[in-house]
C-alpha cells in the first residue's frame, strides 16, 4: 500500500475515532502470539514441545512472567540444535486472518496498536515491513526501543506516554497471562487472547469494546496476497 493511501486510512480514523461506550479508546495487541501466531500453531516440526497446547513446564514459566520467551527459546535450540528457531519464525509467520478482521471492526471506533517486545531479534530492525497489514495499525511500539521489556509495570507505563493515553482508556491483549498482570498494574484492562480459539479471543475483544461480533466490518480491509485469509500451511525448517 502506498505510504500516501495509509495515511489516509490513518486520517480517516483519527477523524472518525470516538470513545466507545466501555471507555475503551485504544485497543494495544502484543505481536507474537496475537497479531502473529505462535510457532507452536504455524511450524509443523517433529518434536516441538506444546507450548500453551499441552503439558510444557517450561512455557508454564514463561506464561507465569518467571522466564524470557526469548531464552525459552534459547533453552530448545541448545536442546535441537538441528532447529533453526529465527528460520522458524521468518519462514511460518503471517498475520492471523481473525486480526485482519479486527482492525476493520475497531476502524472509527477505537485505535489500535501493535506493541511487541523483540520482533526486531527475529526478523531484523525493518521488520514491520515483512507484514503489510502492520502499515494499518496506528502506531506500532517496540519495548526495547522504550528501555523496559513486557510484564514490567514499567513497559505499559512508558507505551502509554508514547500513546499520548490515559492508561484507563487502554485495553492490553496478550496471550501470555504474566504480561496482561504487567498491564493491569498501571490501570489497563486486560484480555487474554487464548491462541487455541483465535476467533473467540476476538470476539471477546469486541465485546470489551463495546462491539457485538458479528457487525460487518466499517470498512474493507488490504491485505495483500501473502496475508490472505487463507494461512499458509504449517511449515517445518531444519538447519
Amino acid at each position: 500500500m502506498a505510504v500516501r493511501a495509509v495515511d489516509a486510512v490513518r486520517a480517516g480514523r483519527r477523524r472518525a475515532l470516538r470513545r466507545t461506550r466501555t471507555g475503551i479508546a485504544t485497543v494495544v495487541l502484543d505481536v507474537g502470539g496475537v497479531v502473529i501466531p505462535t510457532l507452536f500453531e504455524s511450524a509443523a516440526v517433529p518434536g516441538l514441545p506444546p507450548g500453551p497446547t499441552g503439558p510444557d513446564p517450561e512455557y508454564r514459566a514463561v506464561e507465569q512472567g518467571a522466564a524470557q520467551e526469548r531464552d525459552y527459546w534459547a533453552r530448545l535450540s541448545h536442546r535441537r540444535p538441528e532447529l533453526d528457531i529465527g528460520a522458524l519464525w521468518r519462514d511460518c509467520s503471517y498475520v492471523r486472518n481473525e486480526v485482519l478482521g479486527l482492525l476493520g471492526r475497531l476502524a472509527g471506533r477505537a485505535r489500535l496498536v501493535a506493541f511487541t517486545n523483540d520482533m526486531a531479534h527475529w526478523f531484523g530492525p525493518d521488520w514491520p515491513r515483512r507484514f503489510p497489514a502492520i502499515a494499518q495499525f496506528d502506531a506500532v511500539l517496540e519495548a526495547g526501543k522504550l528501555g523496559v521489556l513486557k510484564p514490567d509495570p514499567a513497559a505499559f507505563r512508558a507505551a502509554a506516554t508514547a500513546l499520548g493515553e490515559d492508561p484507563a482508556r487502554c485495553l492490553f491483549v496478550d496471550d501470555l497471562a504474566a504480561n496482561l498482570e504487567g498491564a493491569r498494574a498501571v490501570g489497563m484492562a486486560t484480555e487474554l487472547f487464548d491462541v487455541t480459539d483465535p476467533g473467540g479471543s476476538v470476539a471477546r475483544v469486541l465485546e470489551a469494546v463495546g462491539l457485538p461480533a458479528d457487525e460487518p466490518s466499517r470498512r474493507r480491509v488490504w491485505a495483500p496476497r501473502a496475508e490472505s485469509p487463507d494461512p499458509p500451511e504449517r511449515k517445518g525448517m531444519l538447519r
